[in-house]
């Protein structure tokens, strides 16, 4: 198991999320604060959160940190966490005060001062939110507030798959690069691997090529997509997600000769220039390894 601590998420933290309904539509800007506060001796991390937006919470919860996970132990937020590394946490928990379920993904980027995030709200198994985050490290009290995003209308970016931008970064024509880390199925680290992903644009879909893979040297498949969800036809790799604004995107795909299953999650910056990933294999439901990483982007 990864002994991370995420020793790199402690401090304070200003960010603006974009939050979609349980359709995927977009539902409002949310301006999220948080203070992470560690205490070394207790072992234990505690956590204020300040968010408002289509829907509102704020408290405080501690986090109990045991070395190869970590327990949400509220009463704000109550839940399940592993680090998978100093620079990443995957979380399932649960938020008493709304009454929702949480899938949740944070990374630290390689700058050290940027975080990028995927929250999939549900209640039982009905999706109510998903929110994309992208939050800045405040290093000094004193030093100046990020300005805030330039406002979003709903109203008016409702039926926009897009949110506004014109086009969904996820499926740019181009190439995201760098490398993954790669750990087995107990989340020890196996070593960083080279990854490429190359994205070509069709007509009606999308042609997509990996490269340094985990369970395959190398894979090509078909794409398509209404701009709310992406799916594959039949092939080598198979399967769908729900798409985010085209900024997140969280599906399930299906590598049949080798018997496996990724889900997929993934997050990309508000300026379309990098992206945070976790990819998580498994065998039926038996988690057989992971992925993960910050990939930069090439425009065609």
């Amino acid at each position: 198991m990864s002994q991370g601590s995420f020793s790199q998420g402690v401090g304070e933290w200003i960010g603006a999320a974009e939050v979609y309904d349980g359709d995927g539509r977009f539902a409002g800007m949310g301006r999220d604060t948080r203070s992470v506060q560690a205490d070394d001796q207790a072992g234990r991390v505690t956590v204020e959160v300040e968010f408002d937006g289509p829907f509102s919470l704020s408290g405080v919860y501690t986090i109990a940190d045991h070395g190869s996970h970590r327990t949400y132990e509220g009463p704000l937020n109550i839940g399940y966490a592993e680090a998978l590394g100093d620079d990443l946490v995957a979380a399932h928990n649960y938020w008493p005060d709304l009454g929702l379920s949480q899938r949740f993904f944070l990374m630290v980027l390689p700058d050290g001062s940027h975080q990028l995030s995927l929250a999939l709200l549900s209640r039982g198994d009905r999706l109510q939110w998903t929110v994309v985050g992208e939050y800045q490290r405040q290093v000094d009290p004193s030093d100046p507030v990020p300005p805030p995003v330039a406002a979003m209308d709903p109203e008016g970016l409702r039926d926009d798959p897009s949110a506004g931008r014109g086009e969904l970064l996820l499926l740019r024509p181009g190439r995201w690069s760098g490398q993954l880390h790669r750990l087995d199925a107990e989340y020890t680290p196996t070593g960083p691997a080279d990854y490429i992903e190359t994205v070509a644009a069709h007509s009606d879909s999308w042609e997509v090529e990996l490269s340094g893979a985990d369970y395959s040297t190398g894979l090509s498949f078909t794409l398509l997509s209404d701009g709310w969800t992406a799916w594959t036809p039949a092939g080598d790799l198979m399967g769908s997600g729900s798409l985010s604004g085209g900024r997140g995107f969280s599906g399930q795909f299906h590598l049949l000769l080798e018997g496996l299953r990724v889900w997929r999650r993934e997050v990309v910056s508000r300026d379309g220039t990098i992206k945070a990933v976790l990819h998580i294999w498994y065998r039926g439901e038996q988690r057989i390894g992971a992925a993960y990483g910050a990939l930069a982007f090439q425009p065609a």
